[in-house]
């Protein structure tokens, strides 16, 4: 469930915010209508009196759908309570933001760690979940995995993951099929070294005379299938870093990842990709290509590293496609999850929004849908079991969905999101992004790039979260 960068806040938005409503339960679209004040209904069950909650949240679609359903099962089941979903489709943060300055503070919260979570949680403006978890006998445990966990220090529960999601390799069986290229592997177990890959995209990279990227005759300024694309933001990154045992940051938290030895490698073998092999596109035709779901069904696109919550649009526009291990450039294959935060706000509320989030966290199949539609694993740990993960597969998911998607999660694979708990990580990232945008349009190398932004880079490191 990951806000992804586009969706991430870009201009300061003041004023009030009203509410409208939808079924049982009600959804307020702040981008389009003002919202009601808050109010000060009173948290007594024994006064019959209802305890209003909202909910705030940024995805549209079938994300939104589906958090209506969770909120009107919830309603259902508790009368005291009645729990109204706020969706904020731009400018989330910056909303957010303006509604805690304007004491209009939402009960329930969906959160980017790389954001505004624990930031608002230093202020105390998000609560210390664990407490409420501690003197709730009735909270099952069980359900909860450290791996989901967002901790401001050893003691500070400041949210939990609500979806997970990670990186994969999406691929078109058919380009495959038709160029006489075995596909991929489905477990990272029997990842393609990155000499495979690259041979691989070689071979399925076509210019318009019908020629291969390995053919002396190929044009490289006139491509028409491309070997792969690949996602060009830290969770794109990160499985090549972790399996080479780096990160984001240095592990003492006092350097940029990227400055290691192996980061360049990592970026450089990614940029080689477009202005050494020519098999992935440059920015600028990049520009010009069709989605993603659209790139396969046109067979413009053999290969891409992309985010898991792809597979909802390819799945609902029956697009032929397949998903794999990505390919490791060390001796281990990796990828990386990416999830948001529940969080829960310091509000005179706090008790009724709790019951609201412990139904999200602990209730089985709560958000089943959202796994049906292949934008979502699951964070609730019992959901895991592989009786109900492989139950909630669908013939429209992807043959390797359960190996090259689902296992890494269970098995470890899929490694802990380290920018989520990156402190100061948005100044640190608007040092490397221009950087990196030098790296892309083939105008620096990695070490030139790295190299030229280090040292201020690491002036605004200042370690992790949760230690």
């Amino acid at each position: 469930m990951k806000m992804k960068a586009k969706r991430a806040a870009a201009l300061f938005m003041a004023g009030m915010m009203a509410v409208s409503t939808a079924g049982c339960g009600s959804t307020t679209n702040i981008s389009t209508q003002e919202s009601a004040a808050a109010g000060n209904v009173e948290e007594s069950s024994s006064s019959g009196e209802v305890v209003e909650i909202r909910f705030t949240e940024w995805d549209e679609g079938n994300t939104l759908a589906v958090y209506e359903e969770i909120a009107e099962k919830f309603n259902a089941s508790h009368p005291n309570i009645h729990v109204t979903v706020m969706n904020i489709p731009d400018e989330y943060d910056t909303k957010i933001t303006a509604m805690v300055a304007g004491n209009d503070t939402p009960e329930v919260c969906c959160m980017n760690g790389d954001t505004l979570l624990f930031p608002l949680a230093e202020e105390g403006i998000i609560l210390n979940m664990q407490d409420y978890i501690d003197k709730d006998e009735s909270f099952d445990q069980d359900c909860i995995g450290d791996q989901f966990k967002f901790m401001l220090n050893a003691d500070y529960f400041a949210g939990y993951g609500v979806g997970s999601e990670n990186i994969c390799m999406f691929y078109n069986p058919a380009l495959f099929e038709e160029y006489g290229v075995e596909e991929p592997p489905a477990s990272y177990a029997d990842a393609w070294d990155w000499d495979t890959f690259v041979n691989v995209a070689q071979r399925l990279t076509i210019d318009k005379n019908g020629k291969n990227a390995l053919d002396p005759a190929f044009d490289p300024d006139n491509i028409d299938i491309y070997g792969v694309t690949i996602s060009k933001w830290w969770a794109g990154y990160l499985p090549f870093m972790l399996g080479f045992g780096q990160d984001y940051l240095s592990e003492d938290g006092t350097s940029i990842g990227y400055a290691t030895p192996e980061g360049k490698e990592v970026l450089q073998k990614l940029a080689d990709l477009t202005y050494l092999y020519h098999v992935a596109p440059t920015p600028t035709a990049g520009d010009t290509m069709p989605g993603l779901s659209e790139a396969l069904a046109t067979n413009k696109v053999a290969m891409s590293f992309d985010g898991q919550w792809t597979n909802a649009t390819l799945m609902d526009d029956d697009v032929e496609y397949n998903v794999a291990a990505l390919p490791k450039m060390a001796d281990e294959a990796r990828t990386v999850a990416t999830y948001g935060a529940i969080a829960l706000m310091n509000t005179p509320k706090a008790d009724a929004a709790f019951e609201f989030i412990k139904f999200m966290l602990t209730e089985q199949g709560a958000c089943e849908p959202l796994f049906k539609s292949g934008l979502w694993l699951p964070t609730n740990m019992k959901e895991y079991s592989e009786d109900y993960i492989k139950s909630v597969i669908t013939d429209k998911h992807p043959a390797n969905y359960y190996e090259s998607i689902v296992k890494p999660m269970i098995d470890g694979t899929a490694g802990t999101p380290a920018p989520v708990y990156v402190k100061n990580f948005n100044k640190i990232n608007d040092v490397i992004t221009p950087a990196l945008d030098d790296l892309w349009s083939g105008e620096k190398t990695a070490e030139e790039a790295i190299s030229s932004i280090e040292e201020d880079a690491n002036a605004q490191v200042q370690g992790f979260y949760g230690k």
